[in-house]
């Protein structure tokens, strides 16, 4: 078989030392054709797939089937965590703000959030989304797609992870990289599996799948499957007290169909149809409470602070007149820097009112392969996504006269003030919390009872909801030219983003907003030689103003661009040891909608798109059949990089939190270490260290205090908001009947202004045992030594809130049939 990247693959056993970054490569498939050994990599050391024609070199690993199966991983981001250099911000559980807030879910890669993902080559983005985040002057630049939600890992055949922009196609915004997604296309004999596991917090995973072609037409094929995952509520380790809690309202539910149906017209010619559904409801933890604080005494302080205001040493209210009403209001103490501990009073959304998130996808693509040259495709593709959200976030902290209330505290607070003029003893305050604010979820479980009753139940089903859509088609012609296998693409996609709501008398309210955009661009990799790959290329965006059907809409009519940004990549083979690849490319990032009303501080003036160009270099040596280092090294500037900067006004002389384009200069470094020890034992040791710096263009005084330990900027803050190091080691053991392997995951250099610890230790492991060649047990352990962590900070809730789940022991079968 010839590779997929026009140049010959390499042979015999130079290959098998790759199995430790690329596992179970000695056998896979690529359109139904069985690839061995031999000729899973090219000749510059690129693992080749269906879509690697699309690379121009750069560093990429690639995760297959058979590893998918091997580790019995259950969802995209537990596969995708083993890659060096991609670290995931999302907390480890399903549902609500916890796994669905811009500064919680996003995957990076060499700690660039921009990185698009994609399924089976197509974007799966949405340019007006907002659920991740709607502008870019504090949050995420991730492209707003949360990689669980999209599929079930049983539609999943193979993961792309490729670092930095080094993939035309993607398009002129993928910084970081991206990870494409190839899904699984029905075999030519029938065969079905079932998979069953269940596990510790009530956790059970069930699929079913078919596979394979017509008895009495084998050139068409079909894929199939069903997906139930379930979890009840999750445990954590406190990283502050090293103790054990359940995260109340962290349990939930998905489902999962997808179906894949192929036609093959001819050597050249196919069609595909894809459909893919996944839904599913999922709690609403907000953050883990930090258990130094959870207790009764704790509970009352905090919830009176919060709810209704500070108290002096005499317990008298405090509290000033509003000069823009004239009405006195109470000074409260939100968020854990003036009230520590304040993240436990999420427990009442999640633990009490049961408050939830929904979502349900509906993807379908129709794809016709009219011819294929040197492993290049010319197709036709349609798409249309249909992506629904709706959550019920519920709580009350105070309860008066009938009424229950949330965050207004003046009522409360003119009450306690009517009660306590001259202030309250400490008999008398606990009387008056215990009578008028939420009792504590932790304590006595009738009077929590009590208390939901009395203010209204457990969340009911959402009354409002967003739908986001995709539709579009791309054109893709390639054709190999002597020296020249040259691509050209065209794709045309509408997005909407529609807001809908019930009335109070059953009608529906609706608003919406849409942007339209064109993606071009043409590649030539030029083989130079049989060793020297040569690939410019050319990307043109288009992007029309965003169009709101509400008038009073600010950005009506604003964020038309279109622009050309080049690329060029080579890769180069010194001999059969040794190899080299490096990259430049114009990067260009379009403006949220969000960004539009983002005019503020010092300067008050648009902010512009996002630009700057990336620098990529490695080099790969293979020191024996069995030894092989990997250094991958990338380099960002970006000119016009949106942050919030605190810079002086000369007209106060104070410094204004300020949205601005400013100068990123972002460097990462890799190094991945692989050896086979013999035929059995192989293992894979990587180091990843992420540096990220920000300054200031010409004109603007920052304030000398603020440095990188300040500030609510996300963006900014990336360096204390991730670990900095980041080793790994991969083991992995097969032998007969038996399959074992470990992930060790440690992460030092953490910031411990974010972080209950400068480093963490985190240790997967798995065991497989073959019973017969049908039917497989297995047990997964994840965290096994219960490593208390964080992969994310947010100051608003404190320290150690976005703890990861504890460790978690799975029991399962997989039987073929």
């Amino acid at each position: 078989m010839q590779s997929s990247q026009g140049s010959c693959p390499r042979g015999g056993g130079q290959t098998s030392v790759y199995a430790g970054h690329d596992e179970n490569l000695q056998s896979y498939t690529i359109d139904n054709i069985v690839v061995e050994a031999e000729q899973t990599i090219n000749q510059f050391g690129d693992t080749v797939t269906e879509q690697s024609y699309y690379r121009t070199g750069g560093d990429v690993k690639v995760i297959t089937r058979e590893e998918i199966e091997k580790r019995h991983y259950t969802d995209l981001t537990e596969a995708i965590k083993r890659i060096p250099g991609v670290t995931f911000q999302n907390p480890g559980y399903r549902g609500g703000e916890y796994g669905y807030q811009f500064y919680n879910n996003g995957v990076l890669i060499n700690g660039d959030s921009r990185v698009v993902i994609l399924i089976d080559g197509r974007r799966v983005d949405n340019l007006t989304s907002t659920r991740i985040g709607g502008n870019s002057k504090s949050g995420s630049k991730s492209t707003g797609v949360n990689i669980d939600q999209m599929l079930g890992i049983e539609s999943v055949d193979k993961i792309e992870v490729i670092k930095g922009p080094g993939a035309s196609v993607y398009g002129p915004d993928a910084t970081g990289g991206v990870i494409n997604i190839i899904t699984r296309k029905g075999a030519v004999e029938q065969k079905g599996t079932l998979d069953l596991s269940t596990g510790t917090w009530h956790k059970h995973n069930y699929s079913l799948t078919f596979s394979g072609s017509l008895d009495d037409d084998p050139t068409f094929h079909y894929f199939g499957t069903v997906t139930r995952a379930m979890s009840g509520d999750t445990e954590y380790t406190d990283g502050e007290t090293g103790r054990t809690g359940t995260l109340g309202g962290s349990r939930w539910k998905e489902d999962a169909v997808n179906i894949r149906l192929d036609k093959d017209l001819g050597k050249e010619q196919s069609i595909k149809l894809w459909y893919n559904y996944k839904a599913g409801k999922d709690g609403y933890p907000i953050s883990t409470p930090r258990l130094k604080y959870w207790n009764q005494e704790d509970w009352e302080r905090i919830i009176f602070g919060a709810a209704v205001g500070k108290l002096d040493s005499n317990n008298i209210l405090q509290g000033a007149v509003d000069p823009d009403d004239g009405i006195w209001k109470p000074t409260r103490l939100t968020g854990d820097a003036r009230n520590p501990g304040y993240a436990n009073l999420f427990a009442l959304d999640g633990a009490v009112y049961n408050s939830f998130s929904k979502f349900k996808n509906n993807d379908w693509e129709l794809k016709w392969t009219f011819d294929k040259d040197n492993g290049m495709e010319s197709f036709v593709r349609l798409y249309d996504q249909n992506h629904r959200y709706s959550d019920r976030d519920v709580f009350y902290w105070g309860y008066l006269g009938g009424t229950a209330y949330k965050s207004n505290a003046l009522p409360l607070a003119n009450e306690y003030r009517t009660a306590f003029p001259a202030g309250a003893t400490q008999a008398q305050l606990k009387q008056w919390i215990r009578e008028h604010l939420a009792p504590f979820p932790g304590g006595d479980p009738a009077k929590v009872q009590e208390w939901l009753e009395k203010t209204g139940g457990t969340a009911s089903e959402p009354t409002s909801w967003r739908e986001e859509r995709n539709r579009g088609f791309q054109v893709q012609y390639a054709r190999a030219i002597g020296k020249n296998d040259v691509i050209a693409s065209l794709t045309y996609d509408k997005a909407k983003n529609y807001a809908k709501s019930i009335q109070n008398d059953g009608s529906i309210r609706e608003s919406h907003v849409s942007r339209d955009s064109v993606l071009a661009y043409v590649q030539d990799k030029i083989h130079i030689t049989d060793n020297w790959d040569l690939t410019p290329a050319l990307r043109y965006s288009y992007y029309s103003g965003y169009d709101s059907s509400t008038s009073g809409d600010k950005v009506q009519g604003k964020g038309k661009a279109n622009f050309i940004t080049p690329a060029l990549n080579t890769e180069y083979l010194f001999d059969d040891t040794l190899s080299m690849y490096f990259g430049w490319t114009k990067v260009y990032r379009p403006l949220r909608k969000g960004d539009y009303t983002s005019v503020d501080g010092v300067f008050k003036t648009p902010l512009n798109d996002e630009r700057g160009d990336v620098w990529t270099f490695g080099v790969r040596k293979e020191f024996s059949q069995y030894t092989a280092l990997a250094v991958h090294y990338d380099w960002t500037r970006m000119s016009n990089a949106i942050a919030t900067l605190p810079i002086l006004d000369g007209g106060t002389g104070t410094f204004k939190s300020t949205a601005v384009n400013a100068r990123e200069d972002k460097k990462s470094f890799n190094i991945t270490f692989d050896h086979a020890f013999d035929k059995h034992f192989s293992m894979s040791a990587s180091y990843t260290h992420m540096q990220d710096k920000w300054m200031a263009k010409p004109g603007w005084v920052l304030d000398p205090n603020w440095g990188y330990q300040s500030g609510s900027d996300l963006n900014t803050q990336i360096n204390r908001l991730r670990p900095q190091n980041h080793y790994a080691l991969n083991l992995s053991y097969e032998k007969g009947k038996i399959y074992t392997g470990m992930l060790m995951n440690w992460y030092t250099g953490c910031s411990r202004t974010a972080f209950t610890d400068n480093q963490f230790l985190v240790l997967d492991w798995n065991f497989n045992y073959s019973f017969t060649p049908d039917l497989t047990g297995y047990i997964t352990v994840n965290n096994l030594t219960n490593e208390g962590y964080q992969t994310s900070y947010n100051a608003w809730s404190g320290i150690g809130t976005a703890a990861m789940p504890g460790r978690s022991v799975m029991l399962g079968a997989r039987y073929t049939f």
